[in-house]
């Protein structure tokens, strides 16, 4: 009798019409944001991954479906989104849009022990961002992850850390190693740890959690920069609303990590459903411009048997307007105002680099957007925003409401 390879599934009716409810619900809330979707080949060229992943990976080790072609070339069925994505950036010279926001759904492959929830065929929804380096763009990241969630009724708990800069990290790795190896200098994984000693936190043996909890935390060697960095991040993410907690021992599997990581958890499962950080020199290191990064995915198996049911929801946006301030003291109340409209079906873009008024209006321009919403020191004491037409020129006062009203 015919199967199917062990560690894959057939998703069969009605469940799939709750996978279709769910992808629209994903895309929906990327589009509320100004993403746009991307969709990668399922195969890439095996180096993509094992430059980017890491060698030492666990899935670049034993994990990645990998062959040789009739070419000669190996390559691998793709068990991530975020190195095709990078690749793309790069191929298609898509940075020379100045902030560049990308979503991605569909099938990854990884040769797992199957169990509950986990599969060798699995499937992701990814948001990525490229070309902010200030921590307002890990805050619409976060924003967007606490949207999905509060769309789908999930409670929902965000672990957060820092891992530091190509500055700092390396002064904290070699702290780390030297403390691991007096700490368990016979144990079974140390010639792992001594390549990588951040492979401590993801060990789940019972003998390793001593060691991880006196082990130094990063937080301690954090450059000055890195440090404002993660302060801002934390303090604005609890000013609007995200429900985080910080991690000193969270690290995340793969080598292109920097500054901010962090994993979600729903309800009381000891399982993370979203994942992510910065990666603000993956770019580069594929032979691209110096472009920061971001990004995140979410593991729509795990998510989906945490689900009754999921709510139906209009697939795009009512409109999109791009939200420009007329200083840095206009981010956050431009973020809460932002956080409205997209609560009532309005998409919003905002260019998270805060330049001057101009160079927002530039990239409002470049992203195609008709009507711009800009929102100063006079508009804010008053309620009120100044609407600009983009083709005209044109631009008058309106009400913050009656923008949520249209």
């Amino acid at each position: 009798m015919v199967r199917n390879p062990k560690g894959m599934r057939d998703i069969l009716p009605p469940e799939t019409f709750k996978w279709r409810r769910l992808e629209i619900l994903l895309s929906k809330a990327a589009f509320l944001y100004g993403y746009g979707e991307i969709r990668t080949p399922i195969l890439e060229f095996s180096e993509l991954f094992r430059k980017g992943l890491g060698d030492e990976s666990d899935v670049a080790l034993k994990e990645m479906y990998e062959f040789e072609d009739k070419n000669g070339d190996v390559l691998s069925l793709r068990p991530e989104g975020t190195a095709p994505v990078a690749r793309a950036v790069i191929q298609h010279h898509l940075y020379d849009i100045p902030v560049l926001r990308l979503f991605y759904t569909g099938p990854m492959f990884r040769r797992e022990r199957p169990q509950a929830g986990r599969y060798r065929q699995f499937h992701q929804f990814g948001i990525e961002a490229f070309g902010v380096s200030q921590p307002y763009m890990d805050i619409e990241v976060l924003l967007i992850v606490k949207r999905i969630f509060s769309l789908l009724n999930l409670p929902l708990t965000i672990h957060v850390n820092s891992l530091g800069c190509n500055e700092c990290r390396p002064i904290y790795m070699e702290q780390l190693r030297n403390f691991v190896l007096s700490a368990i200098p016979e144990d079974e994984e140390i010639e792992r740890f001594k390549k990588n000693p951040l492979k401590l936190f993801d060990s789940k043996r019972p003998e390793h959690a001593e060691v991880k909890a006196e082990a130094p935390r990063i937080s301690e060697y954090l450059c000055p920069t890195c440090k404002d960095h993660y302060v801002q991040v934390i303090r604005a993410a609890k000013l609007f609303g995200v429900p985080i907690v910080e991690d000193p021992q969270l690290a995340r599997g793969f080598d292109y990590y920097t500054r901010t990581v962090f994993e979600g958890y729903v309800g009381e499962l000891n399982l993370a459903v979203v994942g992510g950080g910065r990666y603000d020199h993956l770019v580069s290191f594929y032979g691209g411009p110096d472009v920061p990064g971001i990004g995140f995915a979410i593991g729509l198996e795990r998510l989906i048997t945490s689900l009754e049911e999921v709510p139906i929801v209009d697939p795009e946006p009512k409109k999109t307007y791009f939200l420009a301030t007329t200083g840095e003291d206009m981010i956050e109340p431009a973020f809460q105002l932002a956080e409205k409209l997209r609560d009532h079906g309005i998409g919003v873009i905002m260019d998270l680099r805060q330049g001057k008024l101009q160079k927002q209006l530039k990239l409002a321009n470049k992203v195609e957007v008709r009507y711009a919403l800009i929102l100063g020191e006079e508009e804010q004491r008053n309620h009120v925003v100044t609407l600009r037409d983009m083709v005209s020129g044109e631009q008058r006062m309106v009400s913050q409401e009656a923008v949520l009203g249209e």
